[in-house]
């Protein structure tokens, strides 16, 4: 069973953690630049915020493992508490997350905050659909 308190935790650390993105999203590129390391984490705990509440929903609900943290969200997209494009967009941002998390490469700065003007809305969304979900 979905532990409604967890999810609410979770949830509202999200919302936090986006208003604080709405602002950098707001700063032009230079500005921006100045609050990279900020925005690198605050993407990369948005995004693991997301993951938490995937994988909690997942296992509550004793559907398949996911084989790792993209996966969470075509398990919740199998089980129609995701549509398809909003679950490719997730994978993506799990892609990211891990690179901000690894460092693969080097970061571009340039990029993530392309990516606050375009993935806001996802992570939105998302808090959205899992509330519909338990919600019924």
């Amino acid at each position: 069973m979905v532990d409604l308190d967890r999810l609410a935790f979770r949830l509202e650390l999200l919302h936090d953690y986006l208003t604080e993105l709405r602002r950098l999203r707001s700063l032009d590129l230079a500005d921006y630049l100045r609050e990279a390391y900020a925005g690198r984490y605050l993407v990369q705990v948005a995004t693991q915020a997301c993951i938490d509440v995937a994988g909690h929903v997942v296992a509550s609900e004793g559907w398949r493992a996911p084989r790792d943290f993209a996966d969470g969200f075509t398990v919740l997209h199998e089980h129609g508490v995701l549509d398809e494009d909003l679950t490719g967009r997730l994978r993506a941002l799990a892609g990211l997350r891990n690179r901000l998390v690894h460092v693969y490469d080097r970061i571009d700065d340039e990029r993530v905050h392309q990516t606050l003007s375009q993935g806001l809305g996802d992570l939105e969304a998302f808090g959205v659909a899992i509330t519909r979900f338990v919600t019924g």
